[in-house]
């Protein structure tokens, strides 16, 4: 029985907006699937679709900043986002599969009521767009060890913010092990390791599980570290959903500021929950809306070559509400 993968990058997600999280989630679904099933798990998954433009619209909500330990501003900040990513298979052999993605996120930020306690540096009022581009190259292959199934799989990053050099490299190296898979349930569990200065911890748990609940199409989907959520189909081509997600975004920036390093980025962990809606439009076109509340985890400004842990600026800010708007290709 030939297998088929069809791989993609963040995110992560998405992140997803997925090919941007630090965790890539291209290689961490089942890999024992069958090309007649990859859209039904593409439905399933949104970061296994093969091409998605999301728009993001949140509210003001309030910051505070900290440089190097000491009072640093506040403000009020209202933030947008258009994020798009296009995935193309390469090639598959023998459980192998290779992969690239694309993908550009486009964030906006416009900063009112700024309050600074230091003299230098200084935030100011008014509206900032930053641009981030991603190359992922994606490397799969689905093996057995004593007659266990294995999945592993590689993902390389590139991230600029312009085409004309790379600011960061990162790199994902999953194994995950399909534990059980049926018609209505599907568990499989391993480690994420990630090479990645903007993450927290260097290794997360795998949990992927897929439960069936009844026969009216109510759905279980854990899908760890990227969220979990509760799916309803209301027809063949309609669902609803509440659950969710995590995603990570970074930006790129280069100061003359004395006070400031010369290159830094602007990284965020994010967490959206909230109800959703999808619908299949055709075969291959899924448009979905969603909303709900949008909770910043951690919000660190690194210097070029350091790591989480050294950021120079950690910020904090309150929950603000958001909505998005989703439009998705289907592999096809």
């Amino acid at each position: 029985m030939k297998i088929k993968l069809i791989v993609i990058g963040m995110l992560f997600c998405s992140t997803g907006t997925y090919a941007q999280n630090m965790f890539s989630m291209s290689s961490l679904h089942p890999a024992d699937t069958l090309r007649s099933e990859s859209q039904e798990q593409a439905l399933r998954y949104p970061s296994l679709r093969q091409a998605s433009v999301i728009a993001d619209l949140f509210g003001s909500g309030h910051f505070d900043s900290k440089l190097n330990g000491k009072d640093f501003s506040s403000g009020k900040v209202r933030t947008a986002r258009i994020s798009s990513f296009f995935s193309v298979p390469i090639s598959s052999w023998n459980g192998n599969v290779i992969g690239a993605t694309i993908y550009h996120n486009e964030q906006f930020f416009d900063i009112r009521e700024a309050g600074n306690q230091l003299a230098a540096p200084r935030i100011n009022t008014g509206n900032v767009s930053k641009s981030t581009l991603g190359l992922s190259l994606n490397f799969s292959r689905t093996d057995a060890i004593f007659h266990t199934p294995v999945i592993y799989s590689a993902v390389f990053t590139g991230l600029s913010d312009n085409l004309s050099a790379v600011r960061r490299f990162n790199f994902n190296g999953s194994v995950v092990f399909p534990l059980k898979r049926t018609a209505d349930e599907y568990f499989s569990l391993g480690a994420l390791v990630q090479i990645d200065p903007s993450a927290p911890v260097p290794v997360l748990p795998v949990i992927n599980y897929f439960r069936k609940l009844n026969s009216s199409g109510l759905q279980l989907i854990i899908d760890l570290p990227q969220g979990a959520s509760l799916k309803q189909a209301l027809s063949p081509k309609a669902w609803i959903y509440v659950g969710s997600a995590a995603n990570t975004y970074a930006s790129f920036y280069a100061s003359g500021d004395p006070a400031l390093p010369k290159r830094f980025s602007y990284n965020t962990i994010e967490f959206k929950t909230g109800p959703g809606f999808e619908y299949l439009l055709g075969k291959y076109v899924v448009v979905g809306i969603s909303g709900g509340i949008n909770s910043i985890a951690s919000a660190r400004t690194i210097a070029k070559g350091s790591s989480y842990d050294d950021a120079f600026i950690k910020t904090t800010g309150k929950s603000v509400a958001y909505g998005e708007f989703r439009i998705s290709l289907l592999p096809f």
